[in-house]
């Protein structure tokens, strides 16, 4: 987990103490850039990625959905400002602690209960007992599965915040729209002096 140094520092830690345990903060960022090129800005932001250690969970034609290390995640999404004008942005963190501290604790019971099960089998003499402790067993070790999966994914939505960005290319005026965009600032001139 961080040291102190690490959540004294300005980036937002995945992980913060707080009242004598661990809170555990699931970092989702979306960025919408307005870019002159989006096959040369892709191109640059997936190098952004690999440099930050993250990798591409999905991709599409305009737009890139990233997982980055938690800590890595200012420093990389200030990298991607510069790529392009800015039309919207937005960041959220969801504790995730006692979700996952639940989902720890019944991993915890289950395994017990397992273990019960298991030692049971071993005493259990009659067919019908057997095939109803393995039935149990079956159910429990799926029970199992299916936490252990829940508390994997819970720990990479922490290590690793997820960001998508969306790229969009930046209009072009043509002669005639040069025009007005002259006259624009013209009469803007004329009438508003900041």
């Amino acid at each position: 987990m961080l040291d102190s140094r690490s959540r004294a520092s300005s980036e937002p830690s995945a992980v913060e103490e707080t009242s004598g345990y661990e809170r555990m903060i699931a970092y989702t960022a979306s960025l919408r850039l307005s870019v002159r090129g989006t096959e040369e800005t892709r191109s640059i932001l997936l190098d952004h990625i690999k440099g930050s250690n993250g990798f591409v969970v999905r991709e599409t034609e305009n737009s890139i959905t990233m997982r980055i290390p938690s800590a890595a995640m200012d420093n990389f999404l200030a990298r991607a400002r510069t790529l392009g004008t800015i039309e919207s942005e937005s960041r959220t963190g969801t504790d995730i602690t006692d979700q996952y501290r639940d989902n720890t604790i019944r991993l915890d019971n289950l395994r017990n209960v397992r273990n019960r099960y298991v030692a049971l089998l071993e005493q259990a003499t009659t067919v019908s007992d057997i095939l109803g402790i393995e039935r149990e067993l079956e159910r429990v070790n799926t029970d199992i599965e299916i936490l252990e999966g829940r508390i994997r994914h819970a720990e990479l939505s922490v290590a690793y915040s997820n960001i998508t960005v969306t790229l969009s290319e930046k209009a072009r005026p043509g002669p005639i729209g040069w025009f007005f965009y002259g006259l624009y600032h013209g009469i803007k001139w004329l009438i508003v002096w900041n």
